[in-house]
């Protein structure tokens, strides 16, 4: 297998120049590039080469002493950290470099925290031991006490041993520690080896290579099986503006893919190439362990999982500050956003929006020189001048106690009921969705839909519309319809579900908070914790250097984020700041930022909290406060023990008033009571007049029975699909770039069509050109999809269906082929030709978006 290694460090710590070393010794370099030079092997943007730091996360692949290894170069600048932590999910190790003159600073603690979050092995190396200034053992009582008690010299093996009692027990039998028993407790995490050195020097890069290689082979023999498993991979990074093609990034981390093979998502590869640096070589099939960059797929995204491997959880360093994007050209705003929102392909974070009522587009950045890079990028790639304005702090909004919400969504043919329980989580816990509620109540395809549904969006707050986080999701009720449920259904009621309960139970505002680290003058520390404590920040004592000093602490993003300026001024430049690690907590003056917003949670529109109920066949809106009122499932305060309840039903009394329904339980529940109930009874039969004169029915035999009940033939909608892919310009449009592009579109279409109406869909595509081709057919979400078999069209498999189904089956064919259409009418069939049905689809979809506000 080949293992991936990655280097991460506090930017100026020395790792690019660390990258080179480690390629130069392995022999793919010829000799040392300078990143001070703009020489780097692995620095190939030139904005990287003119800036001299890393931007983009970059491979390069190399074999040492047989080990084949990929080495993955990361940016260390605080700005680009969302890049680092996508890359960090491709590692299979990792190299934390500290500086030997700084030590631990602010960022590589973070950094320490993602490999601890994602279980990634590290390894330390200590650069710049060669410069003065230097103190091996200072440093490493820094590491001890800021990152972990685990951090030992490779080379003091009595101290490893005391880590592990196995380790203890063969260090005591042999007096040493054998390289297996490190390589172990490295891989469980027990052991931080420590190596110190030069990399500009190149002093002990062949001890880091050499363990590099050893743990390498140890993990490679220890998971040899992967290479024979099932198929799974990790996508770390998109590519896709100023490149000759979009390319997906990935991690295979079982099994195997080849050129033209398929994804899980149905995309097909086109290519598969190996980089080093700007460099790749094409392959035919990548293996388990490799780090590739898949050619051909348009719908990946950065962080998606592939096979055995789920989709990972969000960022946790996610950007804190909006900037709006001016224009210094005439270029027209609305016209470059879709230009624009490439850039969210490569990084999700970047949340490049469209404001439809201001016309104006934001993004949310980490930083200046984010910013400065960004606005370069859009100008080479793009020709578009512009200009960044900061647009104040992201915030964002937790639940202020725990509700469960409900959510109806009820139209005519459409079902769907979701009750969701919304729990406040501590701080920096993010989003947590499990599910709590019995199979026989709600099936489990329909939980799952639930929390994808949960997942896919972000929710936001009902105090500044900010999205929420902190947040636990726990299903606790449900109900779906044999008939009229479709996916589409149980996402409109799991929004109105947590929009409901988020209105009910409020919301709380959370606002971004920095991690500082200042160094200035000793004698004018007191100006910088005057600042600090007006602020809202706090802060640990300061730490005395002698002529200077440091102190660290958290800070409001708001108050701190252009401390810079102030420091330089009052330091005379001898104040430096570095902030890392944003993170929320509870916002120090919640209602100056609510009124500054005014946000109206009642007209948000986008974010409906009432639900949708049927009421003699027609939608009725039901507001958010009088859901829990006609819900169908009880809520959980009012759940009991179902028993049947054996009290006769006295029928005069069922006497409904307009707008009263009968739950489904109940119509259950007179029906198991009813059934049989005269059963070994011998009631008087008959008409019979009593004490009156006047006749009357005996109720206990009195038996009602239904005039026979005609039923309506099952509706079947059968679409030739290339015919209408022909006939639709916009997906001719498509075809005439990407078949499988327009046939996925189609599908689409088709799919929101069937969730509109009440019909059973099959689109039909002919493969009568392919040799030995079998008649195969499939389900695509809520449709079917029928491909014929060879020597067969589509028109002559829609003929043979309608002869054989059309008496027992409502069919209507979609088809603009003038002699399919005789033969359809002669069948007895309906027949929509593709102008007609082009105009019913949006014909349809505006009825919908016009009636429930759906856009």
């Amino acid at each position: 297998m080949d293992e991936a290694w990655g280097i991460l460090a506090h930017v100026d710590a020395g790792k690019t120049t660390l990258s080179e070393a480690i390629l130069y010794n392995a022999g793919v370099l010829a000799d040392l590039g300078r990143v001070d030079k703009g020489s780097a092997f692995l620095d190939t943007d030139e904005q990287e080469k003119n800036r001299g730091i890393t931007i983009f996360s970059k491979p390069a692949v190399f074999e040492y002493m047989g080990q084949k290894l990929t080495l993955l170069d990361t940016p260390g600048h605080v700005d680009f950290a969302t890049e680092t932590e996508r890359a960090i999910w491709a590692l299979d190790f990792a190299i934390l470099l500290i500086s030997g003159t700084d030590g631990v600073q602010a960022h590589t603690k973070t950094l320490f925290s993602l490999l601890e979050k994602n279980n990634v092995p590290t390894v330390i190396f200590i650069n710049k031991a060669d410069m003065t200034g230097f103190n091996q053992e200072f440093v490493i009582n820094d590491l001890k006490e800021k990152l972990s008690r685990a951090c030992h010299l490779l080379s003091n093996q009595e101290d490893i041993a005391m880590e592990d009692e196995a380790a203890m027990e063969e260090y005591l039998d042999k007096d040493c520690l054998s390289n297996y028993r490190i390589y172990d407790m490295v891989l469980n995490r027990k052991l931080f080896p420590v190596i110190t050195g030069s990399a500009l020097k190149n002093e002990n890069v062949d001890e880091l290579l050499s363990f590099m290689k050893g743990i390498s082979e140890y993990y490679s023999n220890e998971n040899s099986a992967l290479k024979n498993a099932d198929f799974g991979a990790k996508v770390y990074k998109i590519e896709s503006l100023g490149r000759d093609s979009r390319l997906t990034f990935t991690k295979l981390t079982a099994g195997s893919m080849k050129v033209k093979g398929l994804l899980p998502n149905g995309e097909k590869i086109d290519q598969i190439r190996i980089y080093s640096g700007n460099k790749f070589t094409q392959v035919d099939e990548a293996k388990a362990g490799d780090v590739v960059a898949f050619v051909g797929p348009k719908n990946t995204f950065a962080g998606e999982g592939f096979g055995v491997v789920e989709n990972r959880p969000e960022l946790t360093i996610t950007p804190v500050l909006k900037y709006k994007l001016e224009f210094l050209d005439d270029t027209i705003p609305r016209l470059a956003y879709p230009k624009l929102m490439a850039f969210n392909d490569e990084d999700a974070s970047l949340n490049v929006k469209w404001n439809e009522s201001l016309e104006e587009i934001t993004f949310n950045l980490m930083g200046e020189v984010q910013t400065e890079i960004l606005l370069n990028r859009i100008e080479t790639e793009l020709g578009i001048k512009a200009k960044f304005t900061e647009a104040g702090v992201l915030y964002k909004e937790t639940i202020k106690e725990p509700v469960e919400g409900v959510g109806h969504f009820e139209p005519l043919r459409h079902y769907a009921e979701a009750h969701i329980l919304m729990e406040p989580l501590p701080t920096g816990s993010g989003i947590e969705v499990e599910s709590n509620v019995s199979t026989d109540e709600l099936a489990l395809n329909w939980q799952r839909l639930i929390t994808t549904h949960i997942l896919e969006r972000e929710h936001v707050g009902t105090a500044i519309g900010a999205p929420i986080t902190d947040v636990k999701f726990t299903i606790v009720g449900g109900r779906a319809h044999i008939k009229h449920t479709e996916g589409g259904d149980f996402r409109e009621a799991t929004y109105r579900a947590i929009r409901q309960g988020l209105m009910e139970a409020g919301t709380e505002i959370l606002e971004p908070y920095f991690d500082f680290e200042i160094t200035l003058p000793s004698n004018q520390i007191g100006r910088v914790m005057t600042d600090i404590e007006n602020m809202g920040g706090s802060f640990e004592v300061p730490e005395d250097l002698g002529i200077e000093s440091r102190i660290t602490g958290i800070a409001p993003a708001l108050g701190i984020r252009n401390y810079q300026a102030t420091l330089v001024t009052f330091t005379k430049g001898m104040g430096q700041l570095s902030l890392s690690h944003a993170h929320y907590d509870i916002c120090k003056n919640p209602q100056d930022v609510i009124d500054a917003v005014g946000y109206n949670p009642e007209a948000d529109i986008d974010n409906p909290a009432d639900s949708v109920f049927c009421s003699h066949g027609a939608g009725v809106i039901v507001p958010w406060n009088q859901v829990k009122e006609k819900c169908h499932v009880p809520c959980l305060e009012n759940k009991v023990d179902e028993e049947i309840d054996d009290t006769p039903i006295n029928m005069k009394r069922m006497n409904h008033g307009v707008d009263e329904w009968l739950d489904p339980d109940e119509i259950d529940n007179i029906l198991r009571q009813a059934t049989h109930s005269n059963h070994g009874k011998n009631p008087k039969k008959g008409w019979h007049y009593g004490e009156s004169s006047r006749p009357r029915r005996v109720d206990s035999d009195y038996v009602y029975k239904a005039p026979k009940e005609i039923k309506a033939k099952e509706k079947y909608l059968l679409v030739d699909g290339y015919n209408l892919i022909y006939a639709w310009p916009e997906l001719k449009a498509v075809l005439d770039v990407n078949l499988d592009g327009a046939r996925g579109k189609l599908l689409d279409i088709l799919s929101n069509y069937k969730a509109m109406t009440d019909y059973q869909v099959i689109a039909v595509f002919d493969a009568y050109k392919v040799k030995g081709h079998e008649v195969s057919t499939s389900d695509y979400l809520n449709i079917h999809q029928v491909f014929t078999a060879e020597a067969q069209t589509a028109d002559a498999y829609i003929e043979r269906f309608t002869h054989e189904h059309g008496k027992k089956y409502d069919i209507t064919v979609v088809t603009s082929d003038g002699l399919e259409q005789v033969i359809i009418r002669g069948a007895g069939a309906r027949l929509l030709s593709s102008r007609e049905f082009i105009e019913e689809v949006e014909r349809k979809a505006n009825q919908l978006r016009e009636e429930y506000n759906i856009k």
